[in-house]
């Protein structure tokens, strides 16, 4: 079975971003594509652990060569999410990156919007988010990848932010958390939109890749 590839835009506006709509004119202040490293690849790293010590599956370990698969991926995206930026600048929303077709790798990828640069933990944190709809679907019966996706039961939707029904999410969760999974890398994009009444909003895409990979449909993570 091939990995199920998860993705999740997180579409964050924070103090200090106010509605301008019909700016006419959009610059790129700055822009900046890297590998995570120093304290920041060390949280993101440490984050992924202590959720799979919570479910007792062994650490997983930084991969140079998957970082650099990732920072691959947004280098080949970047100019198209800063064009989408601007596209939808009245419109205040994150941009995500495209998943690959690599079935070799697993991969998370989350984006959001504001009024300064946050770092590349959130994108963790809000996967983790998905842990409690997790342990909803495994109380119902062992959780097996496809489980969500298979019906609209009850008690396997959730209400999302509009009051509508929707299948719940849990791959994102599941992918940090795969007993298999021994490797991870990731990879951010960062820029700088400015508008002509000078209203600046700082883009993040994260990008995040996971060996051996999880998430294969019908079978459990750990």
């Amino acid at each position: 079975m091939l990995p199920t590839k998860i993705s999740l835009a997180m579409s964050l506006v924070v103090l200090g971003i106010a509605n301008q709509a019909n700016s006419q004119n959009i610059e790129l202040r700055s822009v900046n594509t890297s590998v995570l490293d120093g304290a920041e690849r060390e949280r993101f790293l440490a984050a992924h652990n202590a959720a799979r010590r919570n479910v007792s599956v062994d650490p997983v370990q930084w991969s140079d060569s998957l970082s650099n698969e990732s920072l691959k991926s947004l280098v080949q995206q970047k100019d198209a999410l800063i064009a989408q930026a601007r596209s939808d600048w009245d419109k205040e929303q994150a941009v995500l990156p495209k998943h690959r077709t690599d079935p070799n790798l697993g991969e998370n990828i989350a984006g959001w919007v504001g009024a300064r640069e946050m770092p590349a933990e959130w994108a963790v944190t809000f996967w983790l988010r998905e842990r409690l709809a997790f342990e909803k679907l495994n109380a119902i019966a062992p959780y097996r990848v496809g489980d969500e996706k298979d019906k609209l039961e009850k008690d396997k939707v959730e209400i999302d932010a509009e009051g509508q029904e929707r299948p719940i999410v849990v791959g994102h969760y599941t992918a940090i958390v795969w007993r298999a999974t021994r490797f991870i890398g990731a990879a951010k994009l960062s820029f700088d939109l400015i508008d002509d009444q000078g209203q600046l909003r700082n883009y993040v895409a994260i990008v995040c890749n996971y060996s051996p990979p999880g998430n294969r449909r019908g079978e459990s993570p750990y």
